[in-house]
């Protein structure tokens, strides 16, 4: 039978072995996001997420008409949401991970209440906010690839070219979004959370694990002060 000691040591390592990994997908995610981050130039700057009808119009017309006369000042608020949200997670399992490698390291058990429930509330942050970018960037790519699809089916679009997982046509914007990494942003997110999630997991057994203990050896020393 395995020690509790030794239990306790393959939770942890276990517990650091998933958040790095999820660190890593997250970290992913947002690179993927910053790469399609619309970037500011002399007519202004937009996000591909969420596109409508008359923004993918003013987008393909563009390429007919001097862009300076076109407002592409739109939707940029919910790519910053994205990223931000994708930051933050990162921010966050990376506390966690660092955490948990130093309890590998230096088998440290921190049994404070509030040291665990302010581990916890990474936790929680670190999926919240990875769902939030998750949720913004498929249903905002969705919606994109939704309204082109529509506009090319058009006879006097016909021309036009979108493409759902790849980068764009230039359309006189000060960059080419992506659709493949919005795509990836998206898988590496929701990978994220499911890792989170089984950190989350084995943490909590861990604790759980160690709180036990910690009852068998006082009980024992009771009955040996009996």
């Amino acid at each position: 039978m395995p020690t509790a000691a030794l239990v306790k040591q393959v939770l942890s390592l276990a517990t650091f072995v998933t958040l790095l990994l999820s660190l890593v997908v997250a970290g992913t995610s947002l690179g993927l996001l910053q790469a399609n981050l619309p970037t500011q130039s002399a007519y202004g700057e937009a996000c591909f997420l969420f596109i409508n009808y008359p923004q993918a119009v003013s987008i393909i017309q563009s390429a007919f008409v001097n862009p300076i006369l076109v407002d592409f000042n739109f939707n940029s608020s919910t790519c910053k949401l994205s990223i931000a949200s994708a930051f933050i997670a990162t921010i966050c399992l990376a506390l966690l991970t660092a955490f948990q490698l130093c309890s590998v390291s230096f088998q440290i058990n921190v049994k404070t209440l509030i040291a665990n429930i302010i581990q916890v509330g990474f936790f929680v942050g670190s999926i919240l906010f990875l769902f939030i970018s998750m949720v913004v960037v498929s249903a905002g790519w969705r919606k994109t690839c939704d309204t082109f699809k529509i506009i090319t089916q058009q006879p006097q679009y016909h021309d036009v070219v979108f493409k759902c997982n790849g980068e764009q046509p230039n359309y006189g914007l000060s960059y080419r979004p992506n659709g493949g990494e919005f795509i990836g942003a998206a898988v590496c997110a929701a990978l994220g959370i499911l890792f989170t999630i089984v950190a989350l997991v084995l943490f909590i057994v861990k604790q759980i694990k160690s709180k036990d203990d910690y009852k068998h050896v006082v009980k024992m020393n009771e009955e040996q002060l009996n």
